[in-house]
């Protein structure tokens, strides 16, 4: 089972990050922080008459990533009652990926989403937004959202004192790590 963890957070440590680490400690993946890579605004031209122009940038080795994973974890701050930029502009990108690539839709269909939110201003009620989004994503593309963490932290490891969402994060660990022996 190929894993691959994308952080959406700008910072470094960030909150999400700790909860990629939390979720998959003992389990090989691949991370992306997309703070780390360039990925331009979708332009979008969907209804051109013009052949599709894209923007050279880190969006092709970081789509090529995605494709192959089986799990895709996303880990995402609460900023402004959504997702963070960085990852809501490397998602607005699939829209390119869709036009440009024949069979995109069929060819990343079937795979499993964990989400994980992290914020403060009660983050679990304002945060269902953003697991509610990632539901209409999954069903576009058909993926299965296993299971959605979201957790409190305002400033950087605040979220380690989380103890349900990190319990949380441990019992989907375990899981994991099953899984993952098992094959």
């Amino acid at each position: 089972m190929q894993i691959l963890a994308i952080n959406g957070s700008t910072r470094n440590p960030s909150n999400s990050g700790l909860m990629i680490q939390k979720l998959l400690a003992d389990v090989t993946y691949t991370q992306i922080s997309l703070a780390d890579y360039q990925v331009h605004e979708i332009i979008d031209q969907r209804h051109d008459d013009r052949t599709w122009h894209q923007k050279p940038d880190d969006y092709p080795k970081l789509i090529t990533k995605l494709m192959a994973a089986d799990l895709i974890v996303v880990a995402t701050p609460i900023c402004w009652y959504g997702m963070s930029g960085l990852l809501k502009n490397f998602i607005d990108r699939w829209s390119e990926s869709l036009a440009t690539h024949p069979h995109f839709k069929e060819q990343i269909a079937g795979k499993q989403l964990v989400l994980l939110v992290v914020g403060s201003d009660n983050p679990r009620l304002k945060g269902k937004l953003i697991v509610s989004e990632f539901g209409y994503i999954c069903d576009f593309l058909n993926w299965k959202l296993t299971a959605a963490v979201i957790a409190e932290g305002h400033r950087p490891r605040d979220v380690m004192a989380d103890q349900k969402a990190m319990a949380m994060l441990s019992r989907i660990n375990r899981q994991l790590v099953g899984l993952v022996k098992k094959k």
